[in-house]
């Protein structure tokens, strides 16, 4: 019976917390962090401000999470396009489309998913999220290399559309950031590295 006490009050606390990250990032939206108070955020989240500061310590902790979950739905999008496409150049269209399409609906929300913030844990999760991608090329060591090129190009260009987005709509976009990276395959071939896609279906 203590056992089965303790799993629900687990679970009430993750539940809460993660019920803390999402008015944090409803807050955040737009918006400076540090012009974000606990008091708005305790508030949006219908809880006490002592309960925000005893999940998350201080503000870059509150920020952190709000970068992890926004990591986290990008990395699982990514790895769901470039799943279910076939194809180098159409898998690389998906991935660039699940990065314009996030950034579209959250642009603060895809600025934290790209680590402009800059955080302690922002290697361990860019190094996640270059595997993803990776891994859907054959895992090799060249394929980890490739795919952090294609993942810091996809990331800064979508970035800089944000900041200058008139006269480019997204799907312009994402026929430039593609055309970009077929000719970064396109040279990788000529070099003779094996990109082989794990569902081995050829281009």
């Amino acid at each position: 019976m203590a056992h089965s006490t303790r799993a629900r009050t687990r679970l009430a606390r993750e539940e809460r917390r993660e019920q803390i990250v999402d008015a944090a990032a409803a807050v955040f939206r737009g918006r400076d962090p540090a012009e974000v108070t606990f008091e708005e955020i305790a508030d949006a989240a219908g809880v006490s401000r002592a309960l925000v500061y005893n999940y998350f310590g201080d503000r870059n902790g509150l920020v952190e999470a709000v970068y992890k979950r926004n990591v986290g739905i990008l990395a699982w999008r990514s790895g769901e396009a470039l799943a279910t496409t076939r194809g180098k150049e159409n898998a690389l269209r998906a991935l660039v489309e699940v990065h314009v399409e996030f950034a579209q609906i959250d642009p603060a929300g895809y600025r934290y998913a790209a680590g402009e913030p800059a955080f302690a844990s922002l290697r361990e999760l860019e190094d996640h999220r270059v595997a993803v991608i990776a891994d859907n090329f054959g895992g090799t060591l060249d394929a980890h290399v490739v795919s952090r090129g294609w993942l810091s190009a996809i990331q800064t260009m979508v970035l800089y559309w944000l900041d200058h987005p008139a006269g480019v709509g997204p799907e312009r976009l994402v026929d430039l950031i593609t055309a970009f990276l077929r000719g970064a395959i396109a040279a990788v071939d000529d070099l003779g590295v094996a990109l082989t896609p794990r569902w081995r279906i050829p281009d």
